[in-house]
């Protein structure tokens, strides 16, 4: 990863770059400080180059739904978007400390390996714990799939399809809150935009019709969600056998089989949608039933 700190003309002078968080095939995130407030936020860099069409559409559809959600609590939430002389756009974004569900998974599958090529008379070395929330416990799935399917309802409501939900685009905040973050790919409803455009998604975790060609819609939304919280409730990513799915039926609970089995479900009219998914599961959460997301991360120090 390259960690030449970027020029980038038009971002407050206030706000300074520290370190590079991540790249992937099409941006590379920063994270950053306004040195006014000591506050840290993270910067989404996305080289578009003369011509880049596509690349230039998913930063306007990013912006634009970050924009319609800015009241919801559960999204990550966008202060400023520009574009540098060299083409390069940025987002300036909450930072959330906490890392990705993604983040959460390895780090799990990290502590739950055996190193089998060594001697089973000495003793095992222990993993060292990422920093900060993705090494705390985490809570039941239930419980994420409440706050996680009310933001995806309210975001719904406004308009948007996230059409790529997936570990990698679920953060977590300060006091441990999932994040819904990652709107490249999103479609918007009304206003002109349709819900054209943009039709990239994760192949783990998208709905089946998405494979035949069907553009992201509310219904694959529910589906990619639940696969990816099959990915963390059972440590495998869910593909789009539902034969797999029910595979697992005598290791659900009975909240699990009433949501999840129906969200999974390969007809996109067989899936509830995410309002009634989040009811169903918040009548079964007293804490948080009404409320969002009260849940903080016990901090892990290194021993």
């Amino acid at each position: 990863m390259n960690s030449d700190r970027p020029q980038l003309i038009g971002l407050p002078t206030r706000i300074r770059l520290i370190e590079p968080l991540g790249s992937g095939s099409s941006c590379t995130v920063w994270r950053a400080r306004d040195t006014h407030s000591g506050r840290d936020f993270a910067i989404k860099l996305l080289p578009i180059r003369a011509g880049d069409a596509l690349a230039a559409e998913r930063l306007q559809r990013e912006a634009r739904a970050l924009s319609r959600l800015s009241q919801v609590e559960g999204a990550i939430s966008l202060h400023q978007v520009g574009v540098a002389a060299d083409g390069t756009a940025w987002l300036l974004l909450d930072f959330a400390p906490g890392g990705s569900l993604r983040d959460c998974i390895q780090a799990r599958a990290e502590e739950t390996a055996l190193p089998l090529s060594l001697p089973l008379s000495l003793p095992l070395p222990r993993p060292l714990p990422l920093p900060g929330p993705p090494t705390a416990p985490m809570p039941r799935t239930e419980t994420l799939a409440a706050s996680l399917y009310l933001t995806l309802a309210e975001a719904h409501s406004a308009g948007v399809i996230h059409g790529d939900i997936s570990p990698a685009n679920i953060l977590f905040g300060q006091s441990g809150q999932p994040l819904l973050a990652d709107f490249g790919m999103a479609s918007l409803l009304g206003g002109g935009d349709g819900t054209l455009g943009v039709v990239g998604f994760t192949p783990a975790y998208a709905a089946p019709e998405r494979f035949r060609g069907a553009p992201p819609d509310q219904a694959s939304d529910v589906f990619a969600l639940a696969a990816t919280l099959w990915h963390w409730e059972f440590s495998q990513p869910h593909g789009i056998s539902l034969a797999e799915v029910r595979s697992h039926d005598s290791e659900m609970s009975a909240t699990h089989r009433d949501w999840m089995l129906g969200a999974l479900s390969e007809l996109p009219t067989e899936r509830p949608d995410a309002r009634m998914i989040a009811d169903s599961l918040n009548s079964r959460l007293p804490l948080h039933k009404g409320n969002r997301w009260r849940w903080k991360y016990p901090r892990r120090d290194v021993e």
